[in-house]
């Protein structure tokens, strides 16, 4: 367990860092970026919306990895949220974040594919 938690604090740090980097990274971009092309507005756009696509994602992993050590702490992680059984060890290995065993999971995405 000591692994994981450690594993998911590390997760959390580098999420961290690498949202608040996008910003900066960005913004010193813009100004070059006029100064080259003024015409690369759509360029310009673009290159906004996937960085914004980019740190939505990583926004949600690290609300998944917090959760994670949340669950930690309380002493309920590794437990489906669902069922209440325990989350098989080998999927916490691949996805240290599951909230759900397999089989609820499976079941959760067949009923969103439904709808």
């Amino acid at each position: 367990m000591r692994s994981i938690k450690r594993d998911l604090e590390e997760q959390r740090s580098a999420l961290t860092n690498a949202i608040k980097s996008l910003g900066t990274a960005r913004d010193a971009d813009q100004g070059r970026e006029i100064v080259k092309d003024p015409y690369g507005a759509a360029s310009m756009t673009h290159d906004d919306e996937i960085a914004a696509t980019v740190a939505d994602r990583r926004s949600r992993q690290l609300r998944q990895v917090t959760q994670a050590l949340e669950d930690i702490n309380a002493g309920r992680y590794g437990i489906c949220r669902e069922c209440g059984e325990a989350i098989a060890k080998a999927r916490l290995r691949v996805m240290p974040f599951a909230t759900r065993c397999v089989e609820c999971q499976a079941k959760l995405e067949g009923l969103e594919r439904a709808a």
